[in-house]
């Protein structure tokens, strides 16, 4: 029997992850992104090499102080422009991380779309960062913001992009009631379930049964 890796904490999820290179979660605000991304980090990066890079406001700093021992392998960074990002995603390749975590992958592409060069180095960055993911035998994980498509349905901005460097696309949405669930989109391998749920407490995330 092949162990798995216990990235999210479900077996299931896992199992997916376990097949995948790099992986995404997508979804609307306040969906649980951060916390799934911070919930990996937890669980993997104590005693190996991590970058965590948030192109946002926050990387949720007081989640992260709450229990910093989850996180002693993990350099968190920020970018907020475009520029930045891609002097990040250098530097991310030239220190060898073993799992790279992007809070948002797109977030400055919806930001800064029209101007010149925009498209050409967020295609370059993602590349960068897959092909530092793959040299040491890691993983790139990413979220990415959401906005309305033309048939009024929830799309990652940039999704071309996305499509075609990650092998693991999962929908991160919110139900009726409230409740919180992740959905896979695009696998590597098929996947064993339609969706999963979960939920954020002050101690962090917790999944359905």
């Amino acid at each position: 029997m092949v162990n798995i890796v216990n990235f999210t904490g479900n077996t299931l999820l896992d199992e997916l992850i376990d097949s995948s290179l790099a992986i995404v979660f997508y979804g609307p605000a306040a969906s649980g992104k951060t916390t799934l991304l911070l919930t990996i980090a937890s669980n993997v990066c104590r005693e190996i090499l991590c970058v965590y890079v948030s192109t946002e406001e926050t990387v949720h700093y007081e989640q992260v102080a709450k229990t910093p021992s989850k996180y002693e392998g993990v350099l968190f960074t920020e970018a907020f422009d475009m520029d930045t990002f891609l002097k990040s995603a250098i530097a991310t390749y030239m220190m060898s991380p073993k799992y790279i975590f992007i809070d948002s992958i797109n977030s400055l592409f919806r930001l800064e779309p029209l101007k010149e060069n925009t498209l050409t180095k967020q295609a370059f960055i993602t590349s960068l960062l897959l092909e530092t993911a793959r040299r040491n035998k890691g993983k790139l994980f990413a979220s990415a913001q959401v906005r309305v498509g033309e048939k009024g349905e929830l799309e990652a901005s940039g999704f071309k992009i996305i499509d075609y460097y990650f092998d693991l696309i999962l929908s991160v949405f919110i139900g009726e009631g409230g409740k919180r669930y992740v959905k896979p989109v695009k696998t590597p391998v098929p996947a064993r379930f339609e969706k999963v749920g979960f939920t954020i407490s002050n101690t962090g995330l917790m999944w359905n049964d």
